[in-house]
């Protein structure tokens, strides 16, 4: 396989900040996340990057409380080509490296390819926050009410994936 079709992944660094930045305006509207209930600034959060020949291609911002590792946000601009998994993977063995008991994150009812990703990674899905989207769609009033199928957004879903019995 060529060197440029394996995703490298790093932590990020200050100078991709703005990069950071600029990726989650792209994907999610702003800098911010909005999930549970909360209001989650992810431009500054920890996290790391993938490359792919020398360009960025993927992200994912973390946050640990509680011994309770949350991927607040992941994207890739390039699709099944193994970035998601390879900074997924990077982020099980952070935190089982800092002693979490799960690592867990929240989608949205109508992203099917992620569900089906978080599935494939072996997380489960561990609750259905009925109706959460119209409480973020509160405090992030940008996040739409239909994706670009037409599906609502309505429902916030919990996956996690289990570091200890």
């Amino acid at each position: 396989m060529p060197s440029d079709s394996i995703p490298l992944v790093r932590q990020i660094a200050q100078g991709d900040r703005d990069w950071v930045a600029e990726t989650l305006v792209l994907e999610w509207t702003s800098t911010s996340v909005a999930r549970l209930g909360e209001l989650v600034e992810a431009a500054g959060l920890p996290g790391y990057l993938a490359t792919l020949g020398g360009r960025r291609v993927g992200l994912v911002l973390v946050d640990v409380k509680d011994r309770a590792y949350e991927v607040v946000a992941i994207g890739t601009t390039e699709p099944r080509r193994g970035i998601g998994r390879a900074l997924m993977g990077r982020c099980a063995a952070e935190a089982r490296a800092r002693g979490c008991r799960r690592v867990w994150l929240v989608t949205t009812n109508n992203n099917l390819a992620a569900i089906g990703f978080y599935q494939r990674l072996g997380m489960d899905l561990c609750a259905l926050h009925r109706h959460a989207v119209h409480v973020s769609r509160k405090l992030k009033p940008t996040i739409p009410v239909r994706d670009a199928t037409g599906v609502r957004i309505d429902h916030e879903l919990e996956f996690e994936l289990l570091l200890e019995a």
